[in-house]
């Protein structure tokens, strides 16, 4: 037999190998150490006091955790209880901003939020020429406008590869060229570097821009 043949082919069979357990190896591994995270929350102060560790207990009781609150709050009781509690963040200057945001964000993450990060645009940043993608949160304040005497958009760039953080840039609406991607789509891709695509996903040419300025 053609030992170059053979070499080629059992390189050919190395590489499909790993295109199919490679993707599982990487999903399990992270769902692993998510595990360990969440289950770590509770755990920590649980396995201490018990006579042998139980994995999975920290996660379990976190989770059942999540669902008496969530019970709770579409109860009356526990509606009036979150609303005293977001009464009380809103008398503290920098919580409030911080507590607003971040209901906004996991609201968006979960799809709950129409509207915040509704909209995903290319962005010239950060330099003339290089285009960043990110999410139209809001107008931006009337004085910007009058500053620059223009309709100015703030849009959220995230980074890559972790989205929750990001920079926040003002720019004139006319810059912003918009792009036919669901949030959900953006944010893999971004959490991706670029390598996972949205399937129908079409960029607008920033050429068009380009020559409406020239």
């Amino acid at each position: 037999m053609n030992k170059g043949g053979t070499a080629k082919a059992l390189r050919r069979h190395l590489i499909a190998g790993l295109v199919v357990i490679a993707p599982v190896g990487i999903t399990a591994a992270v769902l692993w150490w998510i595990f360990q995270r969440l289950d770590g929350l509770l755990g920590r102060f649980l396995y201490p006091v018990l006579p042998f560790p139980i994995p999975g207990l920290g996660l379990l009781l976190l989770l059942a955790g999540l669902v008496a609150v969530g019970w709770l709050a579409e109860r009356a009781v526990g509606a009036r209880v979150l609303a005293g509690w977001h009464a009380l963040l809103e008398r503290v200057p920098l919580a409030r901003r911080v507590y607003g945001a971040s209901s906004r964000i996991v609201r968006t993450v979960l799809g709950e939020e129409k509207r915040f990060l509704r909209d995903v645009v290319l962005v010239e940043y950060p330099c003339p020429g290089r285009w960043s993608l990110g999410f139209v949160t809001a107008r931006s304040p009337e004085e910007l406008e009058s500053r620059t005497g223009e309709e100015m958009i703030t849009v959220f760039v995230p980074t890559t590869p972790n989205p929750t953080t990001g920079f926040l840039v003002m720019a004139p609406r006319r810059a912003l060229v918009h792009v036919r991607m669901t949030t959900e789509e953006a944010f893999t891709y971004i959490l991706s570097a670029g390598a996972v695509k949205p399937e129908e996903a079409a960029l607008a040419a920033t050429r068009e821009v380009e020559e409406e300025r020239a």
